[in-house]
């Protein structure tokens, strides 16, 4: 695969403002398999890295993703941060849409990953009970008068705040622990869902996570749970100023009968 058919290969995920260079340096590298200088905006792969064009692939992407976020999105630092993985997943599963990845795996790998995915299941069936239990053991506490926070951080040796995590995977749809608490994350019940729905396709964690912090829409202001929340903090205005109003009209009379 030539400079030229790489780089072809990479516009179609994104035809960004800035151009950009790809050269197989024709060397091999123990620390990276590829770089990307912002400052010339040149991509650079170690191709003897590599066995097959799907890995040279997998990082030229790897390295378009730092050239799309420096160009497009300001990021001049370069990091490997949530939002570079979930950029480059994105761009990843739009390169096996166009053909130019394939995502492979061996009949020995594959059995692993089974293998994996069975234990992740039990994993968090065993947290879906615990979070049951724990369940039952706030309301004991609460008949009994005892302190649920001494029995979660003493007799069971865990933080509050993951008593809580388990306590919210009751619920979950996913077989990751990981997945479940960045779901959970979401504060908008649509867009949990919306987190849930991209979960359930195969997305990864990071990728899922960006629309879990995602805002609610504008629309969204306008549905009757948010205009009666409206109404009662309204409401709550009005008494409130009615009542300094009062304070004030009598304030006034004292001072005009004492003249």
């Amino acid at each position: 695969m030539t400079n030229e058919e790489i780089k072809s290969n990479l516009k179609k995920l994104f035809d960004c403002k800035e151009d950009f260079t790809v050269t197989q340096t024709g060397k091999k590298s123990n620390k990276v398999n590829g770089l990307y200088k912002p400052a010339t905006h040149e991509i650079f792969l170690h191709n003897l890295n590599f066995n097959t064009s799907n890995e040279l692939m997998y990082t030229a992407v790897h390295e378009f993703t730092h050239h799309y976020l420096t160009t497009e999105k300001g990021d001049k630092g370069g990091r490997h941060n949530g939002l570079f993985w979930a950029t480059f997943y994105d761009f990843l599963e739009k390169a096996i849409s166009y053909g130019f990845y394939e995502r492979t795996r061996s009949e020995e790998t594959q059995k692993l990953i089974d293998e994996a995915k069975e234990i992740q299941k039990a994993i968090i069936e065993a947290q879906r009970k615990l979070g049951e239990t724990l369940s039952k053991i706030y309301e004991s506490c609460d008949r009994n008068n005892e302190r649920i926070e001494d029995v979660i951080e003493h007799d069971l040796q865990i933080t509050r705040n993951k008593s809580k995590e388990y306590l919210k995977m009751r619920n979950s749809d996913t077989n990751s622990d990981e997945m479940a608490k960045v779901i959970n994350s979401a504060k908008d019940v649509m867009i949990k869902a919306a987190a849930q729905k991209a979960a359930d396709e195969g997305k990864t964690v990071e990728q899922v996570k960006q629309i879990a912090k995602a805002k609610p829409v504008d629309d969204d202001l306008e549905s009757p749970e948010s205009l009666r929340r409206e109404e009662k903090r309204l409401e709550t205005t009005i008494e409130r100023l009615n009542d300094r109003l009062v304070q004030v009209q009598e304030t006034l009379r004292s001072m005009a009968g004492g003249d």
